[in-house]
């Protein structure tokens, strides 16, 4: 660049349009030959700044500073350079004398919490910047600081207000719309939250977290489809973000529509190939449609990345030998379920008119008049909890058993269960020595294809007179197979032989519509069986 002497104005041209060398250089130049220029110092310091060269922006601003020792701009500036340094107790004593020497300067007691925030001062920072919004009532930044601070005092209902004053006085202040609908989410207060994540997208239609945070509320609602449609926004501005590749597999195995599954989970391997719930699942994919050859590979793969899974090396061995699988590979059900915990209510309750645990409490009332006294009531693959709100008002003594720790948590929540194990049911049917009145399995068996180890150990701890409640879906002439939702049907003379082979008699039974399937209804079994013998 030519060394000739440029005006202030000239430089601040160049540093507003990001040639940073350049505007340093004429800075520098202009100072030699101005040596006592504040102004000068201060537009140079403020480009240091910039340029993340922090102590040659201190320098500047401390010897503007000496010129001017009351300019509280400089001292503001000052302040924040040395909170970015980690200096915080000079910042602090440098903005507490800007505000002795103006006690009605806002910006100072915003910029005051912002240090005590950066120190986790979470009092301090609050009660400056209340004093900044009480100097001037629509200082935005204020407003915005607040309620960050509040919320990291868990003042949840008071960073709301902040936020929602925030919005009144600038309704397109994006960050703050923000920030009140993430409170929502994490109040539980879903349809609010989208309403503001709404007015966000029609104005910033392609930022990527508001996509992902809609997606996720309405997978807290149940509504798959809409949080599909989300998720594909989001994939269309971060096409290799593996949670939502991730998230779009799981959804679409839960739709039924595998090969979009398939889809979704190898994109998912193409970010990153040493993801062992991927492969897992994509094993398991497979399998839904008969290919049994990507299956194996796929679980060896599982294998590779956990070689202790003992479940995972029988799946191997039997598809090595070309035999059925005759049950849903545990992890891959801990995987599903842990994924879909958070929704699994609402989905299965409002989208897919999911309503065994509602019939079989009818048909168990019917048959065996549960009200006539109290019950000890084991729920097999219990999850969150619905069956198990329909049979405790009868229940002495009310036990969950379910292989996801995540829907054993939602239904710890609900305070309905005496007890809650964590453990797969079939493991714990073999080592269980307590004995139950009644046994539900809601919507589990359709996990097992061979049902006749479970119907043995249900048999073994069924007390005299005790009912097992239990639904299948319909399967064809085959005992049973696996359907494209990665789910098995059994046959209904299948259930009757393993009925009589363990001397069960039939209470009941119905053909039920268990829940709806890719807007399909999805037909089944509901028994109702009585043990009349002793083990």
């Amino acid at each position: 660049m030519n060394k000739k002497l440029l005006t202030i104005a000239d430089i601040q041209q160049l540093h507003l349009a990001g040639r940073l060398e350049d505007a340093e250089s004429g800075y520098l130049i202009l100072l030699d030959e101005y040596p006592c220029d504040v102004t000068i110092m201060h537009g140079l310091a403020m480009l240091y700044a910039e340029m993340g060269e922090l102590d040659n922006a201190q320098k500047y601003l401390e010897d503007a500073l000496k010129l001017s020792p009351d300019h509280v701009t400089l001292c503001l500036h000052l302040a924040n350079i040395l909170k970015a340094k980690g200096l915080f107790n000079d910042a602090v004593k440098i903005l507490k004398n800007v505000i002795r020497l103006d006690p009605h300067f806002s910006a100072a007691f915003n910029n005051l919490g912002t240090v005590y925030f950066a120190q986790e001062a979470w009092s301090d920072a609050i009660n400056s910047y209340h004093a900044a919004i009480e100097i001037q009532p629509d200082y935005l930044d204020a407003y915005y600081n607040l309620g960050l601070a509040l919320t990291k005092s868990k003042r949840y209902e008071e960073a709301m207000n902040a936020y929602k004053a925030l919005i009144e006085l600038s309704p397109q202040h994006a960050m703050g719309r923000f920030q009140l609908a993430c409170l929502f989410m994490q109040q539980d207060q879903y349809q609010a939250a989208i309403e503001q994540f709404d007015i966000i997208e029609r104005a910033h239609p392609f930022h990527f977290e508001t996509q992902t945070n809609l997606a996720t509320c309405y997978l807290k609602l149940g509504w798959l489809d809409h949080a599909k449609t989300h998720y594909l926004k989001a994939l269309d501005l971060m096409s290799n973000d593996f949670q939502v590749l991730f998230n779009l597999g799981v959804i679409s195995m839960q739709q039924g529509q595998t090969k979009a599954a398939i889809e979704f989970y190898s994109r998912a391997l193409s970010v990153d190939p040493n993801l062992f719930e991927v492969h897992n699942n994509l094993a398991v994919a497979y399998l839904s449609i008969k290919q049994p050859d990507y299956a194996l590979m796929h679980f060896r793969g599982a294998l590779r990345l956990q070689p202790t899974d003992r479940s995972i090396q029988h799946i191997i061995n039997i598809l090595t030998h070309d035999q059925d699988l005759a049950l849903s590979p545990p992890e891959y059900i801990r995987s599903l379920f842990d994924s879909y915990a958070d929704y699994y209510d609402a989905h299965m309750t409002q989208y897919l008119n999911y309503q065994v645990p509602v019939l079989m409490y009818q048909l168990a009332n019917e048959k065996a008049n549960l009200m006539a006294k109290k019950w000890d009531i084991l729920d097999l693959g219990c999850g969150t909890g619905l069956c198990g709100e329909r049979f405790k008002p009868d229940a002495r003594f009310l036990v969950g058993v379910d292989i996801s720790e995540k829907m054993l948590a939602v239904a710890a929540k609900k305070n309905i269960y005496d007890d809650l194990i964590h453990a797969d049911i079939l493991s714990f049917l073999n080592t269980q020595t307590q004995t139950y009145d009644i046994i539900l399995a809601g919507d589990v068996l359709v996990y097992y294809g061979d049902l006749s180890t479970v119907f043995s150990a249900v048999s073994n701890i069924l007390r005299l007179n005790g009912i097992f409640v239990f639904n299948v879906e319909v399967g064809g002439p085959r005992n049973y197979e696996m359907t494209k939702s990665g789910r098995f049907a059994h046959s209904k003379n299948y259930l009757e032989s393993l009925i009589v082979d363990n001397k069960f008699d039939i209470l009941s039974y119905q053909s039920i519509s268990i829940r709806t399937q890719d807007k399909r209804i999805v037909p089944g079994y509901l028994y109702l069986l009585n043990k009349t013998f002793l083990s």
